[in-house]
């Protein structure tokens, strides 16, 4: 019978995690295109609820590019060490210092390339509008706005909150607690989009890897290490990840046996529900899920390997020349859980992790960007 995970409260978390949220907007650098931009009588054409005529670049989009980037950026350190949690990220408490003072860094280079932005900001439209044909410039020169108006638009704000449940006198309703039980989902849901990039772009049809490899390997282990907390079954996958860590070799590139481990505990990461069911196999018990315990892989007074049989992702089912993946169907033998090694110094150059930028655009809706165009606000 499967353990029965019990869901931290709100109180529980509140001494160890911070609620950082990002306040960070981007110009658009475009304006509704109307039926008066292209010659068109209004009453000839469908109502607006029905057709768009879309949109009109005002500036070129490079010029923008840095602030989508910042953005980007400051959203993947929050989810190297949190995970996202009411429209925000709920971080560890131990962790959280460290990560607003890299926000802090994202922001000084935001607000640099905001000044210099703002302060080439006429030569730039004049520009854009030059490129184009004639017959447009004026289009584009009409719907120009002031810099002072577009410098209110970009905006990098970082807070961080500790709070608590209200009190059921106060407010009873059930949408907190469904957010913590979904906590655990969502960080193996992130884990998931980082152990599919890795696979696809550093292991895929790969006979060795070097150790610069391992780096989103430790970017899964230290995120999960870091929440542990919130679902104590965390504890056992760390336990393999170490082991696996401990395995590679310190300096000659990473090949069979320890390539095959990696790669099959990466085929489990980039299933949420075969990582979970591999947690549950070794999880503590409901007491001590919580407790601070550590917890193992497998038992440590068994000699017994444990298979675990997974189908890898698609990706996967094809090496770099097209052909069949010889390990597509691999049963891998898991060992008992070893002493962790600290193999964190081995590595002399740090790994820039490039988390799925596709979960990063969730929230962005195309509700929310038909809005970030609209006459009152040109901004996303």
């Amino acid at each position: 019978m499967p353990t029965q995970i019990p869901t931290p409260t709100l109180d529980w978390l509140t001494d160890r995690l911070v609620f950082v949220n990002l306040d960070i907007t981007c110009w658009s650098g475009k304006k509704s295109l109307t039926p008066e931009d292209l010659g068109l009588d209004r009453s000839q054409l469908p109502p607006e609820t029905l057709v768009s005529l879309g949109e009109k670049q005002l500036i070129d989009p490079e010029a923008l590019r840095a602030f989508v980037t910042l953005r980007g950026t400051a959203r993947r350190h929050c989810l190297a060490v949190g995970t996202r949690f009411l429209g925000g990220y709920a971080v560890p408490t131990v962790k959280a210092q460290a990560l607003l003072d890299r926000l802090d860094a994202v922001r000084r280079q935001y607000d640099a390339a905001r000044a210099t932005f703002l302060a080439d900001y006429d030569d730039r439209l004049a520009a854009w509008a030059n490129q184009q044909p004639p017959e447009w410039r004026k289009m584009i020169r009409d719907a120009l706005v002031p810099a002072e108006y577009v410098g209110g638009r970009l905006r990098f704000a970082v807070q961080a909150v500790r709070f608590g449940a209200p009190a059921p006198t106060v407010v009873t309703h059930g949408g907190l607690a469904a957010a913590l039980a979904g906590l655990s989902g969502q960080v193996l849901h992130e884990i998931a989009q980082l152990a599919k990039e890795t696979l696809e772009k550093s292991y895929q049809g790969k006979a060795e890897v070097t150790r610069r490899a391992l780096g989103p390997v430790r970017a899964i282990r230290d995120k999960l290490d870091g929440l542990s907390f919130t679902d104590g079954r965390f504890r056992a996958i760390v336990g393999e990840i170490d082991r696996l860590l401990a395995a590679a070799p310190p300096q000659t590139p990473i090949r069979g046996r320890v390539l095959d481990g990696l790669r099959q505990l990466l085929c489990l990461a980039a299933q949420p529900d075969g990582l979970r069911a591999f947690a549950a196999c070794a999880a503590p018990t409901p007491a001590d899920l919580f407790s601070g315990a550590a917890g193992s892989a497998f038992p440590a007074d068994t000699g017994v390997e444990r298979e675990v049989e997974i189908a890898p992702p698609s990706a996967l089912a094809r090496n770099a020349d097209g052909g069949a993946d010889d390990e597509e169907a691999v049963e891998v033998a898991l060992e008992p859980a070893g002493s962790p090694a600290n193999a964190e110094a081995e590595i002399d150059t740090e790994i820039e992790i490039e988390i799925d930028t596709e979960i990063e655009i969730e929230a962005e809706s195309e509700t929310e960007r038909s809005a970030s165009v609209a006459d009152a606000g040109w901004f996303f």
